[in-house]
């Protein structure tokens, strides 16, 4: 019996435009109903959600967001941080350092801000615009030692690219990080053993369900250890390979057409 419904954000839950598809809207308003907790797990950091809990009405007691591929949990009411995985300072020094030797846009979340590293790179991409008009651009991570640094990352527009970066990342960083993609533009670098489905784990012990009662849905690399992990899982259409196969079910729809409504009604709603 799925008692939560985990889903990410851009590309599965967002349509193209960034919009929520008034199918999704309507499937999880009905799940809510039934008394099933949603939660939003995405690469996204606290202050990139804009009104997507507002859209989903999950602003309430006891929601909770995991944000940064599981770095962090937020309260959705009050906005705290509830939980924390932070990148040690020295190893963001690291990344930082590698970046501008090789000359790579590489941008670092914290638990208040995202910083851009833009190294004279335009970088063309399926992610949301909007989120840019809200960071700050930095010269050095020198006084970043005072906030909670949760996630790096490198982004370029060529997947190939980033994928041929990520031994030397690694090894860089004594291979103590957990790396992986989304939106076919960003290498996401966590801590290691940091992930959705940790976090996931985590708020299934809060509530006291197991993760055989959650659904997950997901498209892109940092989705696969919740997909694998929960006891229901759903794939959109648009989804990478890999997620399809590690899934139980794929949707019939994409993002632009309903797709997490689809997952909802095939497992929770029986249409």
């Amino acid at each position: 019996m799925i008692k939560l419904i985990a889903t990410d954000c851009d590309e599965t839950l967002l349509s193209t435009d960034k919009t929520i598809h008034p199918r999704n809207l309507a499937a999880i308003k009905k799940a809510q109903d039934m008394g099933i907790i949603i939660t939003t797990a995405t690469g996204r950091g606290p202050y990139q959600l804009f009104d997507i809990l507002e859209q989903i009405d999950n602003v309430k007691e006891d929601r909770f967001s995991i944000l940064c591929n599981g770095g962090i949990i937020i309260d959705n009411l009050t906005k705290e941080v509830v939980d924390s995985s932070p990148i040690h300072y020295k190893k963001a020094i690291e990344v930082s350092n590698y970046c501008k030797e090789i000359g790579v846009h590489f941008e670092i979340y914290t638990d208040k801000h995202c910083y851009v590293f833009a190294n004279g790179n335009e970088v063309k991409g399926n992610y949301d615009q909007n989120i840019y008009k809200f960071v700050q651009y930095a010269e050095d991570i020198k006084n970043l030692d005072k906030e909670i640094i949760v996630k790096v990352i490198i982004k370029n527009s060529n997947l190939n690219y980033l994928m041929s970066l990520e031994e030397d990342i690694a090894r860089i960083c004594d291979w103590d990080i957990a790396i992986s993609y989304s939106s076919d533009t960003f290498m996401e670098i966590n801590k290691k053993n940091v992930n959705k489905a940790k976090a996931l784990e985590k708020l299934c012990d809060h509530y006291g369900i197991g993760m055989e009662n959650v659904l997950t849905i997901g498209d892109n690399y940092n989705d696969k250890e919740m997909l694998e992990e929960a006891g229901f899982s759903a794939a959109v259409q648009n989804a990478h390979l890999l997620l399809k196969d590690v899934s139980k079910y794929t949707t019939k729809a994409n993002n632009d057409q309903g797709a997490v409504g689809e997952a909802i009604e095939k497992f929770v709603l029986n249409q």
